[in-house]
């Protein structure tokens, strides 16, 4: 579970929902009865809000965290208010609906506290237009919906209570249990018992540990760096950074190994090795230990491993102490850090959604916004993204409501919500279409378990119903961030339960549902087509400049002056570019997938291209190496022409033509060959030959895009180069440990 949920974040979300809704409910019941309103309107005020503010607020800071829950309270009885009083005239109460949700959408721009008061606008609204109760009854209802937000926010005071020492611990937990998963694949890859279809299925599940983990360190990143998580928020990160790193080199090193295919014995020994880090036993060291010093008596004793194979273990042995020492010390440095403090001195470059998940399209469509709106002649409106998305709302409102309020008066307000729906969250056409499908399967699964509850307790057993309504949408709560889906479902659940109970319930219900509910979300998707769009060529091209750029930063901070500062500059530098490639991965997702060609093809090679290149700028970022005075001037010219030529090729996925990519290995060789015989140069080579190999991927990429490139491929003298470093680092590595 901690590996799966990061923090157990989703499982604090389901925390908050089922000590916050039971207590809500509770006390609009206790309200109503003794203002002598019906017990169903108690029950739903009273949960609303309890409900509304488990899923958006979740703030490490207590103090902080009750003023958010408390102040939602305001627009929620403005908005009730304002709907009761537009009750008896239908047509304003529906039309009113526009400027509603536009205000919801728009006022998302003055996060958190906007993005709060919007969402429970629509909610208050709501539920006020279907309420049968005249204005006269406001106060009874504005009293039922305060008592059951204190009642909320004293529950989670007292049984979810936020607690950062515990979330920190819980995080440095998950990413640990994240990096046991890729060094228990990779002895699983040398295990594999044969070089067919049984190493190939090793093979990727190594990738895709290896991918979640990057994924897993992105998400930790970003939640190390909201107040009151610590105080020393630059070695944590810095400790992180290190730590998966370390596990990436391990993971291609056993790669690597299984490529020059060594002999059992071998595969054993260095599989044990693996295994006894994955299991978390104290023993990693010992194991590195007896590692080389049995490759030590083998060689004296029988015919010994080739140079590259030996290379290959002493480098892994290396790699399983560092990581042994990198992970010990990251966990002592996070009980250590404080427990208190709203204030992280250290802003991580990692943007989460609903801090559970990396931000993916969004900011790309922000960029693209800022710098001139969606193109031709509208590129003179100059939208903001969230005006942008709040025009696009109030159309597709203007258009469901009044089809939805055709296909069932009494239901209309399911059109509604599946505009709303489908408009939050999503950016590109892909998300929007998927989250389409994925709320459609939750309703007819939803629909079919809230079916059969209801077939088996009719209306005779209230406190079942209520037990399924709270364990529906406890389970949501867990899986919204994640599995939207599964949202659906238990929502759907809980409602056919109130259904039970309010309406002449049957399955046809269910799909009027469904029926008004796609009527919402296809308005919104062809909506979204047609008004403010941003085509999907104009988003890749932009992520793709975004890469290269944040790159480029990251390359010029490396030949600038090395120090504590440059430190946490390098590692937030390629945190940057771990996100932008994340980005470009959500928005190159196509709703159809085809066979690849033309510039499906071309967009792949660039993805795969991108990937690479982001794996060589994390050993770009690795530790700080000491420059010799008369090696910094050479370093920084170097980086300062792939500063350049990385700014050519950002322009040429702007459109621009006749580009030039200087390459800068055989310079990079000669400053790398000049430092051979330096002992205390092993972490510069390090940096100076993944630049060069950089280089090489970017030219690449550059003659792709049409731009011409001069200069030496660094690929011809890599592997040697690679080679002559690893045995060198070995020797003065495994000096203390044999």
């Amino acid at each position: 579970m901690l590996a799966w949920d990061l923090g157990l974040a989703r499982l604090q979300a389901a925390r908050r929902m089922l000590v916050s809704l039971p207590a809500g409910m509770a006390a609009g019941y206790g309200v109503a009865e003794a203002l002598g309103e019906p017990a169903f309107i108690g029950l739903m005020l009273g949960a609303l809000p309890a409900m509304l503010t488990s899923l958006l607020i979740a703030d490490n800071g207590v103090g902080r965290a009750t003023v958010r829950s408390a102040v939602v309270y305001v627009p929620f009885v403005l908005a009730l208010y304002l709907s009761m009083t537009l009750h008896p005239h239908r047509f304003l109460g529906l039309a009113a609906l526009v400027p509603v949700l536009f205000t919801q959408f728009y006022a998302a721009r003055f996060a958190p506290w906007g993005n709060d008061a919007g969402a429970v606008l629509f909610a208050g609204y709501l539920s006020g237009l279907l309420l049968p109760m005249p204005l006269t009854e406001f106060r009874p209802m504005a009293a039922i919906a305060a008592a059951g937000l204190a009642a909320s926010i004293a529950a989670r005071l007292a049984l979810a209570r936020p607690a950062p020492a515990k979330a920190l611990a819980r995080i440095q937990r998950a990413f640990l249990a994240c990096a046991a998963d890729v060094t228990g694949a990779a002895a699983d890859l040398l295990d594999a018992a044969d070089t067919g279809t049984g190493r190939e299925r090793a093979l990727r599940r190594l990738r895709r540990r290896q991918a979640r983990l990057n994924e897993c360190a992105l998400v930790a990143d970003g939640l190390l760096a909201r107040p009151g998580t610590t105080g020393e928020a630059e070695r944590l990160h810095r400790l992180l950074f290190e730590t998966e790193l370390v596990v990436q080199a391990v993971a291609r090193a056993v790669r690597e190994l299984d490529d020059h295919d060594p002999p059992g014995a071998l595969r054993r020994h260095v599989t044990a090795a693996l295994r006894s880090y994955s299991a978390g036993g104290p023993g990693e060291e010992y194991t590195a230990r007896d590692l080389v010093g049995w490759l030590d008596r083998r060689r004296a004793s029988g015919p010994a491993a080739d140079v590259g194979t030996s290379s290959l273990v002493h480098h892994l042995a290396v790699l399983l102490t560092d990581l042994s020492r990198t992970s010990r010390t990251w966990v002592d440095a996070g009980r250590a850090a404080p427990d208190k403090g709203e204030e992280a001195p250290f802003q991580s470059p990692v943007v989460l959604s609903a801090g559970q998940a990396v931000l993916g399209s969004g900011p790309v469509a922000e960029q693209i916004l800022a710098s001139g709106g969606p193109g031709g002649v509208r590129r003179r409106l100059r939208v903001s993204p969230h005006l942008r998305t709040a025009l696009q709302v109030a159309v597709a409102i203007s258009i469901a409501v009044p089809v939805g309020d055709l296909i069932s008066g009494r239901r209309f307000y399911w059109a509604a919500i599946g505009v709303m729906i489908i408009f939050t969250g999503t950016n590109t056409t892909y998300e929007r279409v998927r989250k389409t499908g994925q709320r459609a399967l939750g309703t007819v699964a939803g629909g079919a378990l809230g079916v059969a509850s209801f077939e088996l307790l009719g209306a005779a057993h209230p406190w079942i119903s209520l037990l399924l309504v709270i364990a529906g949408l406890t389970v949501g709560a867990y899986s919204i961030a994640s599995h939207y889906t599964w949202w659906v479902i238990g929502l759907v659940v809980a409602l056919v339960q109130l259904y039970a109970f309010t309406t002449d319930f049957d399955t046809s219900l269910i799909v009027l549902r469904l029926a008004e509910n796609m009527v919402g979300a296809l308005t919104a998707v062809l909506v979204g087509l047609v008004l403010l769009p941003i085509g999907t060529r104009r988003m890749i091209d932009e992520a793709v400049r975004a890469h290269l750029a944040a790159v480029r930063d990251l390359v010029a901070d490396a030949g600038a002056q090395p120090g504590a500062a440059g430190d946490v500059r390098l590692s937030s530098g390629s945190r940057a570019v771990d996100q932008a490639l994340f980005r470009l991965n959500a928005i190159m997702r196509p709703i159809v997938r085809r066979p690849t060609g033309g510039a499906g093809r071309a967009d792949a090679e660039t993805l795969m291209a991108l990937t690479t290149i982001t794996g060589y700028v994390r050993e770009i970022a690795a530790a700080p190496p000491a420059v010799p005075p008369e090696a910094e001037r050479i370093l920084h010219a170097v980086t300062t022409r792939m500063a350049l030529s990385l700014d050519a090729l950002i322009g040429a996925f702007g459109g621009e033509t006749g580009g030039v990519w200087r390459r800068s290995g055989e310079a990079i060789d000669r400053l790398d060959q000049a430092l051979v015989h330096d002992p205390d140069a092993l972490v510069l080579r390090n940096r100076l030959q993944f630049l060069a190999l950089a280089d090489d991927a970017l030219a690449t990429l550059a003659e792709r895009r049409g731009m011409r490139v001069m200069g030496m491929e660094y690929a011809k003298v890599a592997p040697e180069r690679r080679l002559q470093l690893a045995s060198l680092r070995s020797r003065r590595h495994l000096t203390g440990i044999c």
